[in-house]
């Protein structure tokens, strides 16, 4: 406790001193909720709209550390999917699978880094205020938006589930009565071409709708040279039919379609989305490691070996190429549907404002991976998804002179569906020796997750002094899981995909262990849970504000699934884990200064978890467990507009995280579990980012010119923190111009990663199961051209 008094100390005296100095708020262009824009000189002087305590206000008065950026930013960015917000948000950070093409958030080192396809995370990611509650629905093709806003720290009291690291909330642009018609197209390297228009506009007295489309579509970027890298010592195999074809592709088609009408003060609007993506199997490279075991034979270490050391007898393709060699490959394996329906009302009883939100979404996955990356068949990883889910929420809201008071119930209903696990294909050179036949076979665990919320809250913000404001909120949550589970081995009829008709023969599947095939786990729970907020907010001037608070973040409890992999299976006790329990102490300052010359932002926090679901990833498969955790940190923005011509925004963040008594490897029967305290994964320690935009005086003021860089800190990517763990800190840059050439028409051209950078951002340590561990890369140097025309 003298850790965390002492910093909170010293934090508030920071802050107390910062009062008087600039501070920001990352944010450029946006509009309100309702589809109305800002008028022109509020943009100018950096004063931002969100609404991200359910109601409008600007973003200099919202006593929570936010980051917001505006449609207009994010096409000059060249942000074209919703994991591109963790490259240019410093404190926020995306981790994965399946080679970057599923996502998690992390927003101030909280993640969950899990894999499993019924799980959710603590970062809790929204479209259109529908909360998307699979892992695998939060990345996806932005288009069309009026903005995205970044909260941070535990946001439980307004939002409805799991948000205790944050939140991310993507807001499309909604139908209006004035006719809009925009497209884009955009050219780039490696033949990436994405189309994206809109329109929208009245259809009759009250009524208006928006309609809009997206393609996108580019080459694989890693070239298959198959069977290079083959030696003497390469164990024979015989590839699959149709085999070692290029990857890291993609083929995304979406669209949108929104109705809204309007009487009176009551606005009814409904929203239908559709989105499909085609990729290739997981865009992974691997690399040799080897393990580092202690006296008593414990697994304290993973290193590094050289790119030449052979993986299965074979040797890989260099990490700093665009050139693969693997026999389990295809360009176009990989599939992602999502659905999504809401309906909206808004409206007035008496003095009493209305909202209601009726939200569907369907989510269907299938991916696959090879687990050796190697031009050998070997043995593969596959997933299949299909995740259902309801939320109704309905909210009260009324205001005086002093007080602002909302109040409210949410209720989720959701099922996910997932068949996960290794497939053994034909020919493979396991085949005979596992199953014993060389057809091959299907070792899938079978889960399902069912989960009902109900939860009531209310936040009341009393202004009890002229420049003094209390806020004080909670919500309560009741929840109810039903958990099944079951491991089966399948007989291989598709090389490539996850079989379900015929079990095949037990006798012939056994290992050290015993049998992989477990009997089928199934329960059920109840637990009510709660969040809370209460902050004090002092506004000595109308440009400034300090605030200090603390807040009770929670995320529900969830099931184990670890594969059948040959290490020890689970006990019963181990299948499930608890809610974890965040404590956030925060403060923070926003002042603006010289008519919105200056605008910015300064925050402190310190975390105190209990039952902190730390996820490990071991041999092939992973366990989550609860474990205390702390963390503190400080983060800022600075907005700078010296001129009507340049436009300039800083942003950094420095944070400490710690995971306690993890157990990084097992008690035996003669020694211990090494228990270390380590670092959280994919938590870098410092970010930072500087965006320039400038508007030379040439050409009418109708060419601007962008550039950013962002710093990103060395991070892990597994929480046992092994050296081959590591991914050193770098920095990525890009640069971008437009040239509005005639009404409404815009010409642009980027060149991204100009540097050609080349970032493990995603990996898995597989060295005791293969003696190799996979890594997946930012995209590298990437240049593209557009033209843009808005009515």
């Amino acid at each position: 406790m003298s850790k965390k008094f002492t910093f909170m100390l010293s934090a508030a005296a920071s802050v107390s001193l910062l009062a008087l100095m600039p501070a920001a708020a990352q944010a450029e262009e946006n509009s309100a909720s309702v589809g109305k824009a800002l008028p022109k000189s509020d943009e100018d002087a950096g004063e931002i709209v969100v609404t991200a305590q359910h109601r409008t206000e600007r973003l200099q008065d919202v006593g929570i550390s936010i980051s917001a950026i505006g449609g207009e930013q994010l096409t000059r960015l060249g942000v074209t999917s919703s994991i591109d917000i963790g490259r240019i948000t410093p404190g926020v950070h995306v981790s994965g699978n399946f080679g970057g093409q599923t996502a998690q958030y992390t927003i101030r080192g909280v993640t969950q880094n899990d894999f499993s396809d019924v799980l959710e995370g603590p970062v809790a990611v929204y479209f259109d205020d529908g909360y998307i509650g699979s892992l695998s629905g939060q990345i996806f093709g932005t288009f069309d938006l009026e903005r995205v806003e970044i909260l941070k720290g535990p946001q439980g009291t307004l939002f409805g589930r799991n948000a205790t690291g944050g939140l991310v909330h993507f807001i499309p642009r909604k139908p209006t009565d004035q006719l809009s018609i925009n497209a884009n197209a955009t050219y780039g390297r490696f033949n990436q071409a994405r189309l994206e228009a809109g329109i929208g506009g009245p259809l009759a007295e009250g009524l208006t709708a928006r309609a809009t489309a997206v393609f996108s579509r580019q080459d694989p970027i890693f070239k298959n040279v198959y069977p290079a890298g083959t030696t003497a010592g390469t164990p024979p195999s015989t590839p699959p039919a149709r085999c070692c074809e290029d990857s890291w592709n993609d083929n995304t088609l979406g669209g949108r379609l929104q109705l809204q009408y309007e009487t009176g003060d009551w606005k009814f609007r409904v929203q239908g989305s559709a989105l499909r993506s085609i990729m290739s199997t997981s865009p992974y490279k691997s690399f040799p490691s080897a393990p580092v075991f202690n006296s008593a034979g414990q697994l304290i270490d993973t290193v590094r070996l050289a790119d030449t050391a052979p993986v299965l007898g074979a040797i890989q393709q260099p990490r700093d190429n665009n050139k693969i060699s693997q026999a389990l490959a295809l360009d176009d394996r990989n599939r992602l549907h999502t659905y999504d329906v809401g309906f909206h009302i808004d409206g007035s009883i008496g003095n009493v404002d209305v909202a209601a939100i009726t939200d569907w979404k369907q989510l269907k996955k299938s991916f696959f991976t090879d687990t050796a990356l190697v031009p050998v068949n070997f043995l593969a990883v596959a997933s299949d998804a299909n995740t259902k889910q309801f939320s109704q929420e309905l909210r009260f809201s009324g205001h005086t002179d002093t007080l602002h008071w909302s109040a409210g119930a949410y209720y989720l209903n959701i099922n996910a569906r997932d068949a996960s696990g290794f497939l053994i294909p034909a020919g493979s050179i396991l085949a005979v020796s596992l199953t014993g036949s060389p057809n091959g076979a299907d070792l899938i665990n079978f889960n399902q997750l069912k989960t009902q919320s109900a939860s009531v809250f209310s936040q009341v913000d009393w202004k009890f002094a002229p420049q003094l404001t209390l806020v004080a909120g909670g919500r309560i949550i009741f929840e109810k899981q039903s958990y099944s589970y079951r491991s089966a081995l399948i007989r291989n009829d598709r090389d490539y995909y996850i079989d379900s008709v015929e079990l095949a023969p037990l006798p012939a599947y056994q290992m050290a262990n015993g049998t992989l095939v477990t009997d089928p786990y199934r329960d059920k729970r109840h637990n009510t849970l709660w969040a809370g907020k209460i902050q004090l907010e002092y506004r000595p001037n109308s440009n400034t504000l300090v605030y200090a608070g603390v807040n009770r973040g929670v995320k529900g409890g969830a099931y184990n699934a670890k594969y059948q992999d040959g290490s020890l299976p689970l006990l019963e006790s181990q299948m499930g884990y608890k809610p974890e329990t965040l404590y956030s102490y925060e403060a923070g300052v926003k002042a603006t200064l010289l008519d919105g010359a200056i605008v910015g932002s300064l925050a402190a926090f310190y975390y105190d978890y209990k039952n902190y679901q730390a996820f490990l990833f071991i041999n092939s498969s992973g366990l989550v467990t609860n474990s205390p955790s702390t963390n503190y940190g400080i983060e800022g923005s600075l907005q700078i507009k010296p001129t009507s011509r340049l436009l300039v925004n800083l942003g950094g963040s420095i944070f400490r995280p710690k995971v306690k008594d993890v157990a990084i490897a097992a008690a035996t029967a003669t020694a211990p579990a090494v228990v270390r305290d380590v670092e959280p994964a994919f938590a870098p320690r410092e970010q930072a980012s500087v965006m320039v935009n400038w508007t030379p005086p040439i050409a009418n003021d109708a060419i601007t010119l962008s550039a950013n860089a962002n710093y990103t800190g060395r991070f892990f990517n597994n929480l046992r923190n092994f050296t081959s763990n590591v991914t050193k800190d770098y920095i990525l840059t890009s640069a971008s111009g437009e040239w509005k050439f005639a009404p409404g028409f815009t010409a642009a051209a980027g060149l991204d990663n100009i540097f050609n950078k080349r970032v493990n951002v995603i990996g898995f340590d597989l060295t005791t199961f293969c003696g190799c561990s996979h890594e997946s890369y930012n995209r590298p140097r990437t240049w593209r051209l557009s033209l843009r025309y808005e009515l």
